[in-house]
């Protein structure tokens, strides 16, 4: 058997719409993850704050359509998807509803202000019929030749059967990712989750640091090598179900 990430057909709308729009069919992105993997260039080390959570996926069956506002203002992706991802078949029959919306406000301004984005995604899901599944995620993000940075602060409403409570998590991540001239990097990220605000004082908390060299290329492909400390705290569950978890690793990312 195969598991399919990506598998769709898509129909360009440039001659009708700001270049860069579209709508899609089949096994496509999800609008949040394609859009923050173009900021965040670490996601090879390993998967982004709403990912480690376990609330969002990269790729799901549906249609979708993605929108660039004029002069680099900005855009927006909406989709209609099965609600599983890529890694599972559709069990609810409840569809998704997932929306992501983008602003550049000084586009057109400085060219020190010009990477400043604002984004809200919110996705709209259900278990099962009576019981919810809501993700919200604001972001702010920044980027510069020699820097980029983002904070993330996220809310979830989860409620698997109609008769249980709902859960409500909150949280947020703040990450930079400074980079020099001749190649040298770094990853810095701090993640502060609470899984249940309502019932437990739970908590997760994730930090991550690195040092990178990105390979010199002409043209387009990419490629690095990172040196990383990644250690993830739990707090306040019963002893020994969730222990603290410490990992080195060295990772290699090659894109062409």
């Amino acid at each position: 058997s195969f598991r399919v990430k990506y598998a769709f057909a898509q129909i360009n709308l440039d001659d009708w719409l700001p270049k860069g729009s579209w709508i899609r069919f089949g096994q496509n992105q999800t609008p949040l993850l394609d859009y923050q993997e173009g900021i965040y260039r670490y996601r090879f080390q390993g998967t982004t704050f709403t990912e480690r959570e376990g609330f969002t996926t990269s790729s799901d069956l549906g249609v979708s359509f993605h929108g660039n506002f004029p002069h680099s203002y900005g855009d927006v992706q909406v989709g209609l998807y099965n609600g599983e991802g890529y890694h599972a078949p559709e069990a609810s029959n409840q569809p998704a509803f997932q929306v992501r919306g983008t602003v550049r406000p000084f586009a057109q301004g400085a060219m020190g202000a010009r990477g400043l984005r604002v984004t809200g995604f919110y996705d709209h899901d259900a278990y099962l019929k009576n019981a919810e599944k809501r993700r919200a995620l604001f972001e702010v993000s920044y980027e510069h030749k020699y820097l980029r940075t983002a904070f993330d602060y996220l809310d979830t409403h989860d409620q698997k059967l109609p008769s249980d409570p709902v859960t409500h998590g909150k949280g947020w991540s703040v990450w930079l990712t400074p980079r020099s001239t001749i190649g040298w990097g770094g990853l810095i990220r701090y993640d502060h989750f609470e899984p249940d605000t309502t019932n437990s004082s739970q908590l997760h908390e994730r930090t991550i640091v690195g040092v990178a060299y990105w390979f010199p290329h002409k043209g387009g492909p990419e490629s690095a090598i990172l040196f990383d400390y990644d250690y993830a705290h739990f707090a306040n569950y019963v002893s020994g179900t969730h222990p603290d978890q410490k990992k080195i690793a060295v990772h290699c990312y090659v894109n062409f």
